[in-house]
């Protein structure tokens, strides 16, 4: 009985060997009585295995995800994968999205027996270690709500036609998708616009409180001219046409100009236009869109989200050095870090008509009727260095002191040198065809917030329509609530004051529109990059510092929940002989891993305006040599198969126009080089005055394919890297792109505006039609 019960004879194996093995049972209790682990010891007898694979179960649970786009059908440059458990869409039958089985069984997955809960401030990127799927969901999250947006955004821009710009046929069917989509990623198009409506579309009359409590006072056409808006004393002449047939054309203060004009129509195509289209359309030509002298260098634009026939941009210029003259004050041994005098400053709104297209939902720019300065607003301020629009326009009709009806556009924010944010609430007239502009002077604005002592406010955005954030030169933020006033009614008090960098913030951004508002993005001049969650703004923050130079521009893409700026050759980790700059996206489940986008020309200069749309994926670069770049960024950064390289979506980078500036000679001028009230000692800080001189466009570029990677160095380049000199461009300053902004409208996505350090403003629909 006992020899039956005998176990049988084990074969003998080779032990494996562990990094425990050279202690002995004394040494293992020693080392476990002083441990200061909550948690039981394992014994020293039991074999630890390790798992072959560390798989979430949670991602193996989650098959494949679809959706049914109802978007039409278009020609796709990449194919959709089928692959098994690599293929991930979004399906949506009967108004519910469910998530289907997977094919195939889960594989075995070690446990973790820690009861302890975690904390994470991001998850590693794995791009190159897991399926397509799990790099889906790693990056974008589990959830269906998670990924719905960027599978979306992949199914509709990842065609050929949008590999640079957008097509109008993508934006409506990107209009079409947010319509029957129940996600919160964007509303809609801020409201309908309805004539006669007093109520705004959100029901909450803001900015009709906001306008009672501000004070804007008349002022006659003479005093705007001597004081807000002086007058250059020589045209801006532009030279504008197709290589080697430019014309040269004397642009005006303030007057709009067609360069479509400059370009001859080809009647071979005007002819096929006319065979293939309706005559209710206009025939578009090749190139086309407005160019307006403001007469000094552009500071930033900024499109106000309304929605109907006229679209409305604010643009603010640089203070002239008379203007600055005109205030006594001095300036102190720092001035970027404390409050500057008073002088004057003005903000301009110009009005576009617009009209529709062969493409539902879409409109474009109307040439019947030229642009117009519709409203100017003269401040005492300071220079106006930041202006950002609120997300929700509240648009209807409001009582005018004159029984005169305007149209209320929205409320606008604004950061100036005296170190103080302010909101304003802006009206337009009814009429678009009002020959003369509203002139005012804003003498005190709905919202007045004071900086904190010995700072000053540096940047600001909206985190929602009723949240402001704002950043000062001592590397704190603040958030503000809209609603809450103080007992005069215009100030605010913050509730929530949080010290993110250590020095100047230098740009700042929400993840608006989408459900994470609450987290804000900000640079600091420094270079250090920072994503804070206000609701545990101590706890969940992540820092990455950066050796490079601080960027203005930091936006955010609602479509991959993602941040995007810009990285000069300072920042790079490789050491490279190039000067040139990059456009890195970090997305906000991977903060810290920077995705690059693209890559700028060599010697064009640093990334100096950034934009993107929350309709589509473009993002339009500005750098200092004048260019302006425009790149499909989801072509970067959305995952495919690695084992088969056919399945990725070549990036592309195409410029949209070049910019050439130069100053007027002294025989162009008459003999004088430099007015007599700017020959005095040059201001260090604010620089010289905007010079006379001639602008030049060339266009009609190629896209070209983008490569990020360290290039092989070639023999000349070997050479300049062991002399250890790299070349650096050096460029005028009003040559440089200053300010870029798409327009937020989905029915207008496609209008950007782009402003330079001369004074010109263009503004174009960038939009196509091509199949």
């Amino acid at each position: 009985m006992a020899s039956s019960a005998r176990r049988p004879v084990r074969q003998r194996k080779a032990n494996p060997k562990y990094a425990n093995d050279g202690w002995d049972k004394e040494t293992l209790r020693i080392l476990r009585a002083s441990s200061e682990s909550s948690g039981s010891s394992p014994n020293e007898n039991l074999v630890s295995r390790i798992g072959s694979e560390d798989k979430d179960p949670s991602l193996e649970g989650a098959g494949d995800l679809s959706v049914v786009s109802t978007a039409p059908s278009q020609p796709s440059e990449i194919e959709s994968p089928s692959e098994e458990d690599d293929d991930l869409s979004l399906s949506s039958e009967d108004d519910t999205t469910t998530l289907k089985h997977s094919r195939h069984n889960p594989r075995p997955h070690l446990s973790s027996r820690t009861t302890t809960s975690s904390h994470s401030r991001g998850i590693p990127s794995g791009r190159t270690h897991s399926s397509k799927r799990g790099r889906y969901q790693k990056t974008y999250g589990p959830e269906v709500q998670d990924l719905s947006d960027v599978i979306r955004a992949r199914d509709i821009w990842l065609k050929g036609p949008d590999v640079t710009l957008p097509s109008r046929i993508s934006i409506s069917a990107s209009i079409e998708q947010s319509r029957s989509s129940t996600s919160s990623r964007v509303t809609t198009d801020y409201g309908e616009y309805v004539p006669g409506s007093s109520e705004s579309p959100d029901k909450v009359p803001l900015a009709h409180m906001m306008r009672r409590s501000q004070v804007l006072l008349t002022i006659e056409k003479q005093g705007l001219r001597a004081k807000y808006l002086p007058t250059p004393a020589v045209a801006h002449s532009v030279v504008l046409g197709p290589w080697g047939r430019q014309t040269k054309i004397d642009l005006a203060h303030l007057s709009p100009l067609d360069f479509g004009q400059a370009w001859p129509a080809d009647p071979k195509e005007e002819a096929v236009q006319q065979e293939q289209g309706s005559s209710s359309f206009r025939n578009r030509r090749r190139h086309e869109g407005w160019l307006i002298n403001v007469g000094e260098s552009v500071q930033c634009l900024a499109w106000a989200p309304v929605s109907g026939p006229i679209q409305y941009l604010a643009i603010v210029t640089r203070c002239t050095s008379r203007q600055r003259q005109s205030v006594p004050g001095e300036v102190g041994d720092r001035p970027a870090f404390r409050p500057s005098p008073p002088y004057p400053s003005s903000i301009q709104i110009w009005a576009f008509e617009t009209e529709s297209t062969r493409t539902t939902g879409v409109r474009t720019l109307s040439f019947n009727a030229k642009p117009r300065l519709a409203l100017v607003v003269g401040t005492d301020w300071g220079d106006i260095r930041r202006i950002k629009w609120c997300p929700s326009a509240q648009t209807g009709n409001t009582g005018h002191t004159g029984g005169r009806p305007d149209v209320l556009i929205g409320l606008l924010g604004a950061i100036s040198t005296d170190g103080y944010a302010r909101v304003l609430a802006l009206n337009m007239p009814e009429e678009p065809n009002s020959g003369s502009p509203i002139i005012v002077r804003a003498e005190q604005a709905a919202i007045t917030v004071a900086p904190p002592v010995d700072t000053i406010f540096t940047s600001l955005a909206f985190m929602d329509p009723s949240n402001l954030v704002v950043g000062a030169s001592d590397g704190s933020i603040q958030v503000f609530d809209l609603a809450s006033r103080g007992k005069d009614g215009r100030s605010l008090t913050s509730y929530l004051r949080q010290q993110v960098h250590n020095t100047y913030v230098t740009s700042i951004c929400a993840a608006w529109p989408s459900p994470c508002s609450a987290f804000i993005a900000s640079n600091s001049a420094s270079g250090e990059l920072v994503m804070t969650d206000l609701r545990s703004p101590d706890q969940d923050r992540i820092s990455i510092p950066r050796a490079c130079f601080p960027h203005r521009d930091l936006l955010f893409s609602p479509l991959t929940r993602s941040f995007i700026t810009g990285l000069d050759r300072a920042g790079n980790t490789h050491v490279e002989t190039h000067s040139a700059t990059f456009l890195v996206c970090h997305h906000m489940r991977q903060f810290s891993s920077a995705l690059r986008i693209a890559r700028l020309p060599e010697l064009s200069g640093a990334a100096t305006a950034l934009a993107s749309s929350p309709w589509h994926p473009c993002i339009l670069v500005g750098n200092a040599r004048g260019q302006v770049l425009s790149t499909n960024y989801l072509r970067k950064v959305l995952p495919f198969r690695r084992g088969d390289a056919g399945k990725a979506a070549n990036a592309y980078l195409q410029k949209i126009c070049e910019y050439d500036w130069r100053p007027l000679s002294a025989d162009e001028l008459g003999g004088d080089l430099v007015p007599s009230h700017e020959r005095k000692e040059l201001d260090l800080y604010h620089g010289r005055g905007l010079r006379a001189g001639v602008s030049r466009f060339n266009e009609g570029f190629k896209p070209e394919r983008i490569e990020v990677a360290s290039m092989p160095s070639t023999k000349k380049k070997r050479q300049q890297k062991d002399s250890g000199v790299v070349a650096e461009a050096v460029f005028e300053e009003e040559q440089a792109v200053t300010a870029v902004d798409w327009c937020p409208n989905a029915s207008c996505a496609g209008l950007a505006a782009i402003g330079w350090g001369s004074g010109i403003v263009r503004v174009q629909d960038l939009a196509h039609d091509l199949t």
